[in-house]
């Protein structure tokens, strides 16, 4: 596969968004573990939210940098 600098860039670019969505994930179930570990269901529940939002976020961003990814691996084929 021969990437022009201008796809090579891209490439990074997309690879940084999974990286990025895959720390917002991993620290998002760190953060919100004390919360949802805590005896008092009010805390419980904002840690379970907390924990869906950022997963959410996570998977979002991950999947902007799969499709560029593969969208620059088809550019680069064609």
């Amino acid at each position: 596969m021969d990437l022009s600098p201008d796809e090579y860039g891209a490439y990074w670019r997309a690879s940084i968004r999974v990286a990025a969505g895959v720390l917002v994930f991993f620290f998002g179930l760190r953060l919100t573990a004390p919360l949802r570990t805590h005896p008092e269901v009010g805390a419980s529940v904002l840690g379970v939210i907390l924990l869906i939002l950022l997963a959410l976020v996570g998977t979002y961003l991950a999947m902007l940098g799969v499709a560029r990814v593969v969208r620059t691996a088809v550019d680069a084929e064609t």
